[in-house]
């Protein structure tokens, strides 16, 4: 059995949102908007972290139309950029005159916010406000509202991405063991990133990497790298 302190500083640590607290999260923004009376003309997401929580608003809000566009560090081929960039642009919509609530799930250094604010103002917008549901503690860019502000800086599971991390963190750790059971993987990613797993996100997780031709499972239901 693997010591996991061989592994502290291999992994984050992280801090995960429930569903529950996304939607508590995302009423006490609405609620303040209801108490200053602000309703935007236009809500919009950044895709794709923004898509879930710009939805669960304009349930709150009442509105029945938004849009998104997609700005971040990685293009549409899948290579990764030091600077944010526009993947797809917003569809042809007229911002001319109207207030805009742009919606984004994280800001970590703050990088992509800055642009997301800069283009949607470069699109005609009157007036951009900024929803941002975790802001990270070193970010340079403070959203019109934000109701978590972390006090040091941890990775965030949010509910709709957690498999895509939980798959690139597994594969991390089937590299640094060489193989692992199912078992030894929540273990090693318990103990360094002070989160709770169920055994049938790594279910999914390993089915998703098996069926993908990844890994192979041997002998005493080893996992390994292909």
């Amino acid at each position: 059995m693997k010591d996991i302190s061989e592994f502290k500083q291999k992994f984050p640590q992280a801090f995960r949102l429930s569903w529950q607290a996304v939607d508590e999260l995302v009423w006490k923004v609405a609620a303040e908007m209801k108490a200053g009376d602000y309703q935007p003309d236009v809500l919009i997401a950044v895709a794709r972290g923004g898509m879930v929580p710009v939805r669960i608003l304009a349930d709150y809000l009442q509105e029945k139309y938004l849009c998104s566009f997609q700005m971040g560090h990685w293009d549409a081929e899948a290579q990764l950029h030091d600077e944010p960039m526009l993947v797809f642009p917003l569809p042809e919509i007229n911002l001319k005159g109207k207030r805009v609530l742009v919606v984004d799930d994280v800001s970590d250094e703050g990088r992509t916010m800055v642009e997301v604010r800069d283009y949607l103002a470069a699109c005609g917008a009157d007036e951009v406000r900024t929803f941002v549901l975790v802001s990270k503690v070193d970010s340079r860019f403070m959203a019109d509202y934000c109701p978590k502000i972390m006090d040091e800086w941890r990775w965030v599971l949010f509910p709709w991405s957690k498999h895509e991390d939980l798959l690139a963190f597994t594969e991390k750790v089937l590299q640094l063991t060489g193989g692992a059971t199912i078992e030894e993987i929540i273990r090693i990613l318990e103990g360094t990133m002070a989160v709770d797993i169920a055994i049938s996100e790594i279910e999914k997780v390993l089915y998703d990497m098996q069926l993908a031709g990844e890994i192979s499972e041997e002998a005493g239901k080893i996992w390994k790298l292909a």
